[in-house]
């Protein structure tokens, strides 16, 4: 029997494994042993059972990863949220559809300092959903918003998933984040503006508020933004400064984080223990899918089978914008079915060889798929994010929810295709910091 033949029926028990309800760090490891086992011999596979788990919990480079989903939770438990969506509320308040308005925007900044989807959706929820239904906001359209707008998560720096995949394709992941800046910014304006056409439209799903603000008011609380401002620019700006490595800019912005809330009095011990708490369960639950992933890599590697598609692929003679379409449609069901790391980790070693052969830029081909996975996220049946909004919601049907996500999903559509055809809606920052 081949090593490719191997390779397959492995990739095959590992499919099998995951819709049986195995986790899926244990899934990797086990089908990755076992097949490195079965195509080399005992002695080499127990060696990389014991060796790669260490190298790989040891890389420097993915010590970022725990500072930036500290600082985030961190953030989440200050309560600077609630400042957020107030600051915008006074000043979107009054715009058809102003409430949504102000959930995205106070979304795309908990996402500058957040890195994942499923805590924004949580945080942003509790906070904004209440305030939309005081207003007699439509339950799908108050839902839809806060779904799809927790997405942005993972599009707007420091998202924890463009680490991931920088880690894994060797990409600069300075470069990364600063590529996520310009799809995260359409995003935000499509959104409102989809929102704005909705409610016009139908004015019925966003009651017009009777709440007036000053300008002074609105002033006023802008407060409530710049302690995120002098986080973000502290962070972002030091990193691509050139004044701190990644690592070293997750660290600042911990520390900045930790300042900043204790100045204001809005982290107390119980708040700061639950932000550790919780950065140790997710951040020790990525590790164990990494170690369990770079064994199952491992196997594949050693199978020749990720090499053997790619100059499948390769000999077939297809161009690198219907080799990008067909990798994009196959993300939309895989993120209605898997998370954003683990599908991350699973495809992109069989991608790779195929995107360097065909020359596409591999931090562009990062951007694109990030934005399949956003629409993965809220699509039905299975959208992760729609599940988790859903559950922090209680009160809203998930059916309520996936109807609101629906024109969103229209529009993260748009902001794919106008990434795939304009690539410098990605790349041109990177270019002018050349």
């Amino acid at each position: 029997m081949s090593n490719e033949i191997i390779g397959g029926i492995g990739l095959a028990a590992f499919l099998l494994l995951m819709f049986l309800g195995v986790p899926i760090a244990f899934t990797f490891a086990l089908v990755g042993g076992i097949g490195t086992i079965t195509l080399i011999s005992f002695q080499a596979g127990m060696n990389n059972l014991t060796v790669i788990p260490f190298s790989w919990a040891t890389t420097y480079s993915f010590s970022c990863l725990p500072m930036f989903v500290l600082m985030g939770f961190i953030i989440a438990e200050s309560g600077i949220t609630s400042d957020l969506y107030s600051a915008a509320y006074k000043w979107l308040g009054r715009l058809p559809g102003g409430l949504a308005m102000a959930s995205l925007i106070a979304c795309a900044f908990f996402s500058a300092l957040s890195g994942t989807a499923i805590a924004a959706a949580a945080t942003i929820g509790t906070i904004c959903y209440p305030e939309m239904r005081r207003f007699r906001y439509d339950p799908g359209l108050a839902s839809g918003v806060i779904a799809t707008g927790a997405t942005m998560d993972i599009m707007i720096p420091p998202s924890i998933p463009m680490i991931i995949y920088s880690m894994v394709s060797e990409v600069s992941v300075g470069k990364m984040f600063i590529a996520g800046f310009g799809p995260g910014l359409l995003e935000v304006i499509l959104f409102c503006l989809f929102i704005f056409i909705m409610v016009k439209r139908n004015p019925s799903l966003a009651p017009l508020s009777a709440e007036r603000c000053s300008f002074l008011e609105k002033v006023k609380g802008l407060k409530g933004v710049v302690p995120i401002i002098v986080v973000f620019l502290l962070v972002f700006g030091g990193l691509y400064g050139g004044v701190f490595t990644p690592t070293e800019a997750g660290a600042i912005g911990v520390i900045a984080s930790i300042a900043v809330c204790w100045v204001m009095g809005r982290l107390p011990w119980p708040g700061l223990r639950s932000a550790l708490a919780q950065s140790v369960r997710l951040t020790g639950t990525v590790f164990m899918m990494i170690i369990g992933v770079m064994l199952f890599n491992t196997f594949i590697a050693l199978s020749g089978l990720a090499v053997r598609l790619s100059d499948g692929v390769a000999h077939l003679g297809i161009s690198p914008l219907l080799f990008l379409a067909i990798v994009l449609f196959l993300y939309l069901p895989l993120g209605a079915l898997m998370d954003e790391a683990s599908m991350m980790l699973l495809t992109i070693p069989f991608y790779m060889p195929t995107v360097q052969a065909l020359g596409i830029d591999p931090v562009w081909f990062g951007i694109l798929i990030i934005l399949a996975w956003q629409i993965g996220l809220v699509a039905p049946p299975v959208g992760l994010i729609a599940f988790v909004t859903q559950g922090v919601l209680k009160e809203v049907p998930l059916e309520t929810v996936y109807k609101g996500c629906l024109p969103f999903i229209a529009a993260l559509v748009i902001v794919e295709i106008v990434v795939l055809f304009v690539p410098d809606v990605a790349l041109f920052l990177l270019k002018v910091m050349e």
